[in-house]
């Protein structure tokens, strides 16, 4: 008798189980659990199949990967960091290749997924309401400010599912669904300005604006998108200096983002000391003067340029942000071309892509393992709204 539930599926469903619980907690042991369900998955018809539809793509990625990973021959840091890369990038890669295998795999995923959401809303809303008291009850001795960043990553993860649900949601038609769709596009809407992350709320919203966009013009939603992303990631250490030159404008915003200018300042001062190959894999790390920002601008960087683009132009050089605008381009013009007459998985596609381009860009390390797997969770998400509004 031939089992309906193979490892992989079972891989999967515990691994969308378990994630509102590693996600509130802080999304620490997200690259664990998605490796876990990642090596569960691995089969010689997943590499053929993924390799069949996007070899250029991937190519790009692992050349791009492979780079960053040498430039830690050259860093100040001496870390784990390219290993974890490397790991991460592999395992989530199976894990967002399986999740769209077939039609039962992405079934699978998109109701784990679902699912997933529901408890996390939960969890989060918990959190925001009553100051914390599930992450105070498992850390009491961490002071807030230490003990916020945890739903703040969960937060990371609750959008990551958002766009792909909605458009999931959409795609299956009827009134209860559209009901549905706009509940959880209200509930992510109201947890995104929780946790004191304004940054969040931005990308939340200008995600939004794009997935709406999608559905009136797919293909270009993509494309543009990406398009953006990539010349942002070519032309940023070159732009930012330009727009954040005044001083008045330090003055005039926030503390928390008055410090990103200094710091954002400082990365674009030394970028071109070492322009072709960069300081290296997590150079950020070595810095030794970590001065608190003061009104002036800022003589280190404080573990990372809090910039995706800053980060990758000041650690792998322009070899490196060459690549990572090719990944972006060649990516997206993929995509457009896949999702061209798929509304649904386009502006899931697009949503995405528009909401953690501007927070990597304005937020946490590329490389941090927790933030590459919820990029890749949504990646495998993507892919199932994909496959299911294809066959629908």
């Amino acid at each position: 008798m031939k089992l309906a539930f193979n490892p992989d599926d079972f891989a999967r469903a515990a691994f969308f189980a378990l994630l509102p619980l590693v996600a509130a907690g802080g999304a620490m042991g997200l690259p664990l659990l998605m490796g876990l369900a990642g090596l569960a998955a691995i089969r010689p018809s997943l590499f053929h199949q993924a390799l069949e539809k996007r070899p250029l793509a991937l190519a790009l990625l692992a050349v791009f990967a492979a780079w960053a990973a040498a430039s830690a021959l050259w860093s100040g840091w001496d870390g784990p960091t390219a290993l974890k890369i490397l790991a991460t990038l592999a395992l989530g890669t199976l894990f967002a290749a399986a999740a769209a295998a077939n039609a039962k795999a992405a079934r699978l995923t998109l109701a784990g997924g679902m699912a997933a959401f529901v408890v996390l809303v939960i969890l989060l809303g918990i959190e925001a309401a009553w100051g914390l008291p599930l992450n105070r009850a498992l850390n009491p001795e961490l002071p807030f400010g230490e003990l916020n960043r945890n739903p703040s990553r969960g937060l990371v993860v609750l959008l990551a599912l958002v766009w792909p649900i909605v458009a999931a949601l959409i795609a299956g038609g009827g009134p209860a669904r559209a009901f549905a769709a706009v509940l959880v596009t209200v509930a992510a809407g109201v947890l995104s300005l929780q946790f004191g992350q304004l940054a969040t709320a931005i990308g939340y919203g200008f995600g939004l604006l794009v997935f709406a966009f999608a559905f009136l013009a797919p293909g270009f939603a993509v494309r543009s998108t990406t398009a953006g992303l990539a010349a942002w990631m070519l032309a940023a250490p070159f732009l930012t200096p330009v727009l954040f030159a005044s001083q008045a404008l330090s003055d005039a915003v926030p503390h928390s983002w008055a410090a990103r200018i200094g710091i954002w300042r400082y990365a674009c001062a030394h970028i071109f000391e070492q322009p072709w190959i960069g300081h290296g894999l997590d150079a950020g790390r070595a810095t030794t003067d970590r001065a608190i920002y003061d009104g002036e601008p800022m003589r280190a960087i404080p573990l990372h340029p809090h910039s995706a683009s800053l980060q990758i132009w000041f650690e792998t050089g322009a070899i490196g942000a060459t690549l990572a605008a090719a990944v972006l381009a060649f990516g997206g013009w993929r995509l457009a071309r896949s999702f061209e007459h798929n509304k649904p998985a386009a502006a899931a596609a697009a949503g995405v892509l528009a909401m953690f381009g501007l927070m990597a860009n304005v937020g946490w390390s590329v490389w941090q393992e927790w933030w590459m797997a919820t990029l890749l969770l949504t990646a495998g998400l993507v892919a199932a709204v994909g496959a299911r509004a294809a066959r629908a």
